[in-house]
């Protein structure tokens, strides 16, 4: 049986690094595609330790988005692979530096940055793949959303064009998943809370609400990691998962729960 193929957008770090490695080691090539290049190179490194004979790695750097850089990136590595088999969609920022927060006060600039790089990207990298999916009529994806984009929040998370941009994520792959399951294609996205990663020290170093984490999450240890969310895309992008499309699955320690 030939190897799968997956292309991480977003996996030179935190939660996309965490699931390279883990799809590697299952027998997985993967890429990656990260911003940075010096990331990207690092991230190649580090995944070097996680192939195989049977599993290889390729990084790129490239801005998610930018639809032109990407599409690139995806031409190129379908010159030497016959098949996508998995999606993973991780990439995306959080807008507060940029002037995102409660709605009143969210800058135009803050918007448009948080939409761009949390739903246009996504839009990008899922058309791209689909288009390679639906002829090949099967594939699997997974986007990274977030609980924000499922519920309401007060004080520590009121970044509002952060949770449209991630709602929308949601939207988007449900929609899509009934529209493509015709084509053998599921499509389901992962909804963190919390997570120690480097996107979220802002939040995770801060004492006040590290205290709150302990009612928002109430499962020990009332922070998530990287590989948590891992495993929960590496399921939803397995076979074992075959018959599971267009949902929008919460990694958060209980908080939806309340």
């Amino acid at each position: 049986m030939m190897p799968k193929n997956a292309i991480i957008v977003g996996g030179t770090s935190g939660i996309g690094l965490a699931t390279a490695k883990l799809f590697l080691e299952k027998g997985i090539n993967v890429a990656v595609i990260g911003r940075d290049v010096q990331k990207a190179n690092a991230a190649q490194d580090e995944l070097m330790a996680h192939s195989t004979e049977h599993a290889t790695v390729r990084s790129f750097s490239g801005d998610a988005s930018d639809y032109a850089t990407i599409a690139a990136i995806y031409e190129q590595l379908m010159e030497s692979w016959e098949t996508l088999d998995i999606l993973v969609h991780v990439a995306g920022i959080s807008g507060r530096r940029w002037g995102d927060g409660p709605l009143h006060e969210c800058t135009v600039e803050g918007w448009n940055m948080v939409m761009n790089n949390n739903l246009n990207s996504v839009y990008y990298s899922n058309q791209l793949a689909l288009r390679i999916m639906k002829k090949q009529q099967f594939g699997a994806i997974v986007n990274i959303s977030s609980i924000l984009g499922m519920l309401g929040t007060q004080d520590h998370f009121t970044t509002h064009a952060y949770a449209a941009s991630r709602g929308a994520v949601i939207s988007m792959s449900r929609s899509a998943a009934v529209y493509y399951a015709k084509d053998g294609i599921r499509i389901n996205t992962v909804c963190p809370g919390l997570l120690d990663t480097p996107m979220s020290q802002r939040a995770v170093t801060n004492d006040e609400i590290r205290d709150a984490l302990t009612f928002y999450q109430p499962l020990a240890p009332h922070v998530g990691y990287p590989q948590d969310v891992a495993a929960a895309i590496a399921f939803l992008a397995s076979d074992e998962a075959k018959f599971i499309t267009g949902i929008a699955l919460p990694v958060d320690g209980g908080w939806l729960a309340q």
